[in-house]
């Protein structure tokens, strides 16, 4: 009886989720659109969350927590009475503060595999996604963030060819052909820098926006493992903001 009152009381997500073996979605069921919507992009992993046992990966689906940001000296107060601010605060004052304001976070996932669908990797992913936008401090904005991510290239739909060697009795067998089935997913036109993942974005939303930044981890300074975020932004056309400059 307790296990059934406690899953009673986890919040039911309003977005409807969509897996593609080269794509993840997290969509808002009824977004409230106006006539110029603004978007905040945002990078997830080391942007808006990271793993609280520590390392670079998140080790289950509840190994995460939201980044803490320290404050400007010049900063009248904060959110934990800490000096520290958190990811999923600054969040809820953006779209507090703007109605017409949608955060959509864009995250390369190459830890992934959504072929099948039921695979650990998959299956850990999502529910760490439905964990976050539960989480309560996102209540009463939720159903204005969106979320895409771009999962691995699974080994079934690769371009590898057989190696050849001696014929077995399996191989000596007439069968026919199998469709080449990988061109149909754009798996590197989703990843970052590319904009495979906006371009969907722009297709799902119901209305008219302009996007405002993009801010990820990932801006090719020196303790940076990559400079996707930034070239993400560049090839938006729109402008790129660390992390530290959004959540101080």
């Amino acid at each position: 009886m307790q296990q059934a009152k406690e899953l009673r009381m986890t919040p039911q997500l309003p977005h409807k989720t969509v897996v593609l073996p080269h794509m993840i979605k997290y969509l808002p069921k009824f977004p409230n659109t106006g006539e110029l919507s603004r978007i905040y992009g945002f990078d997830l992993d080391h942007t808006l969350i990271k793993p609280k046992l520590g390392g670079k990966f998140g080790r289950s689906a509840d190994d995460w927590m939201f980044m803490s940001y320290a404050l400007r000296s010049d900063e009248g107060g904060d959110q934990d009475g800490t000096g520290y601010c958190k990811s999923a605060d600054i969040l809820v004052k953006i779209l507090s503060l703007d109605t017409k304001a949608h955060v959509v976070v864009f995250s390369n996932q190459g830890g992934v595999i959504t072929v099948p669908k039921e695979s650990k990797s998959c299956i850990k992913y999502m529910k760490k996604i439905e964990m976050i936008l539960q989480d309560p401090t996102l209540a009463e904005v939720r159903d204005r963030i969106w979320l895409y991510a771009s999962p691995k290239r699974p080994a079934s739909l690769s371009n590898k060819k057989p190696k050849h060697g001696k014929a077995t009795k399996a191989t000596r067998r007439v069968s026919e052909p199998k469709p080449v089935v990988d061109s149909a997913f754009p798996f590197e036109l989703m990843r970052k820098p590319n904009v495979g993942m906006y371009e969907e974005f722009k297709k799902d939303f119901p209305g008219k926006f302009e996007l405002v930044y993009y801010c990820g981890d990932a801006a090719g300074r020196a303790t940076d493992f990559s400079d996707s975020d930034k070239m993400f932004a560049h090839n938006l056309g729109t402008v790129f903001r660390t992390p530290e400059e959004v959540f101080k």
